[in-house]
């Protein structure tokens, strides 16, 4: 099998977005103001009431990726809530 020749520059996660974040965190710690939105890991800890959430919803089964247009008990919801 023949690969082309774009599949040798691909990236991975440590070329990529982690060498940015490394390269982030470099220059916070010379002082400048950084706003990280390279990994999208917070810089907050995730609130106790969503990992609860997310540790029950696990329990039932949702541990899958969602149908592409979304669950439709969500979009429910969300749809209600906005309208």
């Amino acid at each position: 099998m023949s690969l082309a020749e774009r599949v040798f520059r691909l990236q991975t996660e440590a070329d990529g977005a982690l060498a940015t974040l490394a390269k982030a965190r470099e220059l916070q710690a010379q002082g400048k103001d950084i706003v990280h939105l390279e990994i999208g890991d917070p810089d907050f800890p995730t609130p106790r009431r969503r990992c609860a959430a997310a540790y029950v919803a696990m329990q039932q089964g949702y541990t899958h990726y969602p149908p592409t247009p979304g669950l439709p008990e969500l979009r429910t919801a969300i749809a209600k809530r906005v309208s």
